[in-house]
């Protein structure tokens, strides 16, 4: 299937894509919180983000705007920018405040851009909370008082090398150790006149 999105003939390589995000918000709504992102949230999160990554011919950003009756408004853009255009079908409807803005930024990494920026100040006075997902990470923001947290997830893997676990008590009586040693060694140098100072 392909669709126009900016102008542009994109190819979805996953036709459900949409009804994929709204399916895990039908069964999730309830529970999800966005201004503090709970294990909800997060699985919410994630089909966004899957779509962003595999639904189309190259990744692409996608956008999720929650409402406030709780309906979706979903669009998809080009690798670096999201907007309604060719999509705007779907906002007749929309009810202020919305409670989220989700996007997703498909090269990884999960901040606020120039333009994310410009949209959260153009939004504020109707926008609860904006999100951005990066790849196993995403920033969360209370837009009223700009208080957010950024989360990193995923599979957490042993290290390729064995390494040998102290506890933080043998940790420390290493570091003071070596504080101590090296103090030695700087007093040996002065006694010598060997100080370069």
């Amino acid at each position: 299937m392909r669709m126009v999105v900016n102008g542009e003939n994109i190819e979805v390589k996953d036709n459900e894509w949409q009804d994929k995000i709204e399916q895990c918000w039908e069964e999730l709504y309830d529970d999800i919180d966005f201004l503090y992102p709970n294990n909800s949230a997060e699985t919410f999160f994630s089909v966004i983000w899957s779509a962003s990554k595999t639904a189309f011919d190259m990744d692409r950003e996608v956008q999720v705007i929650i409402d406030a009756k709780n309906e979706l408004y979903v669009s998809v853009g080009t690798p670096g920018f999201v907007s309604f255009a060719d999509q705007e079908g779907q906002l007749p409807g929309m009810k202020l405040p919305l409670r989220c803005w989700i996007h997703t930024h498909p090269f990884g990494t999960a901040f606020w851009s120039g333009t994310d920026w410009k949209s959260i100040k153009t939004w504020r006075p109707v926008l609860q909370s904006a999100v951005v997902l990066g790849d196993n990470e995403y920033l969360a923001m209370n837009v009223e008082n700009y208080i957010g947290k950024k989360v990193y997830y995923g599979v957490m893997e042993e290290p390729g090398t064995i390494v040998e676990y102290k506890t933080e008590e043998e940790e420390l009586e290493k570091m003071q150790e070596t504080q101590i040693n090296m103090s030695t060694e700087e007093a040996m140098k002065v006694m010598n006149g060997d100080d370069e100072e």
